[in-house]
Parts: C-alpha cells; structure tokens; sequence
C-alpha cells in the first residue's frame, strides 16, 4: 500500500492506493497531519509514504522545497519501519486542469489538488513497476 502526500504550510493533500486504484483521501490541516498520517497508515497498512518534491519547471529548488526535505526527514523518525520517498511533482498540476477542463469543471481548485495528488503516486506506482 501507498500513501501519497503533497505538502502544504496550512493544509496538505494526500492520496492512497487501494486495490489497484489511487484515490484522494483527505485534504488535511498542516497542525493535524502527523496524526492523521497515523490513522491512514493503519487502517490502510500503508508500506510507504511517497512525498512530492516541489521543483519549479525547470528544475530549480522552490522555498517550499527545503521545508518538505526537513519533513521527509521527520516522517523516517515517526514511521521508521516504513519507506519514505520523494517525487518530483512537476506539471501535475497542469495536468490536472487538463483533465477537468476536458469534463467541463470550471471550480477547480480543491479537485485539481486532488487529482494532482493521484496522478503522481500514480506515475510513482507505475515508474516502480516498470522497474520490477
């Protein structure tokens, strides 16, 4: 099992992989998330926590990226039996209003945050298996 985290200073997105399928769970405060990372983690017996990394489109590192980095971190000490990852994260948004343009969804701002979310532990799950 997955779990896919984009992370926010006030609130963060997360995704999970259940049966085959990558679903937006929860849009998540900031101050409430290691405990609800807890939650999720049991009750979907997560095995990794996949994090995006928050390049700009060329690569270059965002201010919002050193502060993920310094989280990656804290998650390897709360769930050290786990494995914790980061992934670049580029042009999923962009992807995303794609996609709700293309189904006619014109409020787009909490759906594209999710779809985001899944399309890169989606992309993640898929660039692993290609590995295997």
């Amino acid at each position: 099992m997955y779990l896919w985290i984009d992370l926010w200073d006030k609130r963060c997105w997360v995704a999970v992989y259940v049966q085959g399928i990558v679903l937006p769970k929860a849009i998540i405060l900031r101050p409430k998330l290691v405990s609800e990372l807890r939650k999720l983690v049991k009750e979907y017996s997560v095995e990794e926590l996949v994090v995006g990394l928050p390049y700009d489109l060329y690569g270059k590192k965002l201010r919002q990226l050193d502060k993920t980095k310094v989280f990656i971190e804290k998650l390897k000490n709360i769930f050290p039996d786990k494995k914790i990852v980061g992934i670049d994260e580029r042009f999923t948004s962009f992807e995303a209003d794609n996609i709700l343009d293309t189904i006619g969804i014109k409020d787009k701002q909490w759906q594209k945050d999710d779809i985001s979310a899944a399309l890169i532990l989606e992309s993640y799950i898929n660039k692993k298996k290609n590995t295997l």
